[in-house]
């Protein structure tokens, strides 16, 4: 099951989709920038949130 869906964003901030149980996560991870639920978890963050997000177990980058 693919854990997330980052995409780059004008300005060089990443989206990522989440998983509902994935919140938690990446809300500790370095380079947050912001965190919404609604209408779908994502978070957004720069090129260091996007690094930690790829380096946790079992991560998918989808396109």
């Amino acid at each position: 099951m693919p854990l997330g869906n980052a995409q780059p964003v004008i300005g060089g901030v990443a989206n990522a989709e989440l998983l509902e149980d994935q919140a938690p996560i990446v809300t500790g991870l370095p380079g947050i920038i912001a965190t919404m639920t609604d209408p779908w978890p994502a978070a957004y963050g720069s090129a260091e949130f996007l690094r930690a997000w790829a380096r946790q177990p079992g991560f998918w980058l989808l396109k």
